[in-house]
């Protein structure tokens, strides 16, 4: 089962930022987890650390550790927690830079929805962030307040949609659903299996034996990302999760995919999984 052991959070410092690193750092006291957040300072700014979003100051809101605590009580949660600002430059490019030399299980960002252009998808029309290859990707489009309570840091994720298809093979991204389940000890709730087309040539995935969550396989006809946003919002998802493939890594991939199609209009967070 996939480890969230080492995280990855882009930040502009905005407030669509400030949504997902919240999701980010619920993720690493719930797996114990390395949390690196990077910021790329511009051309005249000058960034410290303490002008990253407050990791003690979420934690004690939270209650996971006592009003005014230091450093060291952060780390006994188990987690490690890296503020790194980069040099002025290509957002894109320094993100590439860090996710080349690192290894990261999971990379969590806020997305803009726009008509031509995605936030940290792009520099420009076609440029990828990143072309490592294995990320996946946890990703909050603008406006979404997620599944992490932004006062308590309690969870609402009960309902999840995992579009399949034959190509590319959704195993994974039922194996990574799972695991993040187990990672936020949610132990009940409806995950919805949906297939587009005919029922005779839906693809076979294996589920959990034993789980308090229902697994329920739906078939429906139409096109195929009106389909899986329709169901999307008939099901009150919390989540979205999707298979990518590319063999520049996932943000190559999502360039023109049924994925960034999805993501452009989406109004929950998408998980994008490499299959």
């Amino acid at each position: 089962m996939q480890q969230f052991r080492t995280l990855f959070h882009p930040t502009d410092l905005s407030a669509a930022s400030e949504v997902a690193f919240l999701h980010a750092l619920k993720l690493a006291v719930m797996n114990k987890s390395s949390l690196t957040l990077l910021h790329v300072a511009g051309k005249h700014e000058h960034v410290h650390s303490n002008h990253f979003p407050s990791v003690r100051a979420t934690l004690e809101g939270w209650g996971e550790i006592p009003s005014h605590s230091d450093k060291a009580a952060v780390f006994a949660l188990g987690v490690t927690i890296h503020k790194v600002v980069s040099k002025p430059e290509d957002p894109v490019r320094a993100c590439q830079r860090y996710l080349e030399s690192h290894s990261i299980d999971l990379v969590i960002l806020a997305v803009h929805q726009h008509n031509s252009r995605m936030g940290w998808l792009y520099a420009s029309i076609g440029q990828p962030i990143v072309r490592n290859t294995g990320e996946t990707a946890l990703m909050l489009p603008h406006g979404v307040s997620g599944f992490v309570d932004r006062q308590a840091g309690s969870l609402s994720l009960r309902n999840i949609l995992i579009p399949i298809s034959t190509q590319p093979n959704p195993q994974r991204v039922v194996d990574t659903v799972q695991a993040l389940l187990a990672t936020l000890q949610l132990t009940e709730g409806r995950v919805i299996l949906l297939y587009v087309g005919q029922a005779s040539d839906a693809p076979r995935v294996s589920l959990p034996a034993e789980s308090g969550w229902v697994w329920e396989q739906q078939v429906a006809s139409g096109d195929v990302v009106d389909t899986i946003l329709q169901v999307a919002t008939d099901s009150s998802c919390d989540l979205v999760a999707m298979a990518t493939e590319g063999r520049h890594g996932f943000f190559d991939a999502l360039r023109g995919s049924t994925t960034e199609q999805v993501l452009r209009r989406l109004n929950c967070p998408l998980l994008a999984v490499p299959a």
